[in-house]
């Protein structure tokens, strides 16, 4: 026998393939069973007959593999992974499958593994079923592409009737994903439906009993931390990959997904996603009006009355953070040591601001990851701006400067952004003080006792007085800026109150600077937008 290069070869080292295909894996276990065994029996009898054919040759099993419920649409499969190793490795120049779909239902890339591939690497590929032999020019070669084409046409029509299969499956309300929301299993006796998993019932009535009385997620990730709750992934037992490092902490878009999650009301929501065809892997994320909703097909974990106050409260609480001053650095400092942003915390009762490192703030307390970054915010910005003036008392005099804050103050694109910024406190302001109504009636109904209407009447407080001091800083901004662009002579004003670090513009600095960072020890490094100041634009 004679191989691709018209060497005499002697010993043929044989791998015998066989896949079962995914439209195959709904039937038995012991269909599936035969359906492999089968395949694999084909080709030793094949083997057989070649040594009889062939009796100088040396026929040798290095490896049998096989993939269970893969599809022949992709080539991304354990064992064949492992057929082309052995082969690059040289330990095999033989591959033996029945016929031509058990290699592969894609016609374009089956095609490139028979034609150049297994040629190119000196391997003898053969197809029982179809006669196709590598090592020999034969008919069988030539009509293999056509063979392949067909093969990957019924892959296509075969996917199009499952999902049509699947489709209708989902518009009964029969569950037809994987792995379920947390606190529900798949019934092991009725088929397609959901019922209860009562460890994740327990972590997700938990989840939102903390989310109604209007904890944050920060908090909720924080109490299932420290009372040593278990995340999705451990409860499933599921083989997805977790950092390590962070493998006992809750995400806090994992508890805003369960939170808003109606298949919790016992409603079936599906239909979520697809695909752009049946060989792709690309995940396409569907607008909500083409989710397919089925009520009431299993039973609910939380009622509607608590799921639709969570959302409400996860709806005015979208725009809640800490940052509730628009300082004058605030969006530019990073973390040296992990490239993180650095925030600044600020306490009603305290008149020192003080900068965090967000990846610290958000797991430093629970793992040994980066470092607070804590100093003196005020501090912080003095050094910065007093860099800054060294810097342009070198490159430029006030005519330059004069000319340069005009075209800045100017920009009518920056009152336009204020103005948006003081409507949305003003709604913010309002929006608050209707719901702090709603919770009044609410304790005068009885739905709320006078302790909790209390407790929540404070916060709302707390964030309208946040509201408040924001609409008063962008009033006054745009009062500032509408001065600057009709009054030009105090334009003289305004240059000496910057240099003098009196008075500094945000957006100048916004303008000249990329990024300050800070490091561990408190060095700070400036890192600017252009080397000389004039050249901002």
């Amino acid at each position: 026998m004679y191989d691709n290069f018209f060497r005499y070869v002697k010993n043929l080292n044989i791998i015998i393939y066989a896949r079962l295909s995914k439209e195959e894996y709904g039937k038995s276990k012991e269909d599936q069973s035969k359906s492999i065994r089968n395949q694999i029996e084909i080709c030793h009898k094949y083997i057989e007959e070649e040594q009889k054919i062939y009796p100088n040759c040396i026929f040798k099993i290095v490896e049998i593999l096989k993939d269970d419920g893969v599809s022949g649409t992709t080539f991304d499969r354990t064992d064949f992974n492992k057929l082309v190793n052995l082969i690059e490795n040289k330990k095999a120049n033989m591959v033996i499958t029945k016929d031509l779909s058990r290699l592969g239902r894609d016609h374009i890339k089956t095609d490139g593994y028979i034609e150049n591939w297994f040629p190119e690497h000196n391997v003898r590929y053969v197809s029982i079923m179809e006669n196709v032999d590598t090592y020999t020019d034969c008919v069988s070669n030539d009509i293999a592409p056509i063979i392949n084409w067909s093969n990957d046409n019924f892959a296509k029509i075969t996917s199009k009737k499952i999902k049509k299969q699947f489709e209708t499956l989902r518009q009964n309300g029969k569950w037809t994903g994987g792995e379920p929301p947390l606190g529900y299993q798949i019934d092991p006796i009725q088929k397609y439906h959901l019922i209860i998993e009562p460890i994740g019932e327990e972590i997700v009535k938990k989840i939102f009993e903390l989310a109604k009385h209007n904890y944050s997620l920060d908090y909720i990730s924080n109490y299932l931390y420290i009372n040593k709750v278990p995340i999705p992934t451990i409860i499933k037992k599921n083989k997805r990959v977790v950092n390590k490092d962070l493998e006992d902490i809750w995400s806090t878009d994992t508890i805003k997904n369960i939170l808003q999650n109606e298949m919790y009301l016992g409603h079936m929501i599906q239909g979520k996603t697809t695909r752009l065809n049946h060989k792709s892997k690309k995940i396409i994320y569907l607008p909500k009006n083409k989710w397919i909703k089925v009520k009431n097909t299993h039973k609910s974990i939380i009622d509607e009355k608590t799921f639709n106050e969570v959302q409400l409260l996860i709806k005015s609480n979208k725009n809640k953070t800490i940052k509730t001053h628009d300082y004058l650095l605030k969006g530019i400092i990073k973390c040296f040591e992990c490239n993180h942003s650095i925030s600044i915390q600020s306490y009603p009762n305290r008149k020192t601001k003080y900068t965090v490192c967000n990846y610290y703030r958000k797991y430093g307390k629970k793992k040994n990851i980066c470092t607070a970054h804590r100093f003196n915010y005020d501090m912080l910005e003095k050094k910065v701006l007093g860099n800054i003036k060294d810097i342009y008392f070198k490159y430029i005099d006030s005519s330059n400067f004069l000319n340069l804050l005009k075209n800045i103050e100017s920009d009518n694109n920056e009152i336009k952004i204020i103005e948006s910024k003081i409507n949305k406190c003003k709604d913010e302001i309002e929006k608050i003080t209707n719901q702090i109504d709603i919770i009044y009636e609410d304790k005068l109904n009885g739905i709320i006792t006078a302790e909790q209407y209390q407790r929540i009447v404070e916060d709302k407080k707390y964030l309208i007085a946040f509201s408040k001091n924001k609409l008063s800083q962008y009033e006054k901004e745009l009062k500032e800026i509408n001065s600057q662009i009709k009054l030009i002579p105090n334009y003289n004003k305004i240059i000496n109150d910057f240099l003098s670090l009196n008075n500094p513009s945000k957006l100048i600095i916004t303008k000249l600077i990329n990024e300050i960072y800070i490091d561990e020890n408190g060095t700070i490094i400036i890192n600017y937008k252009v080397k000389n100041p004039v050249d901002i634009n």
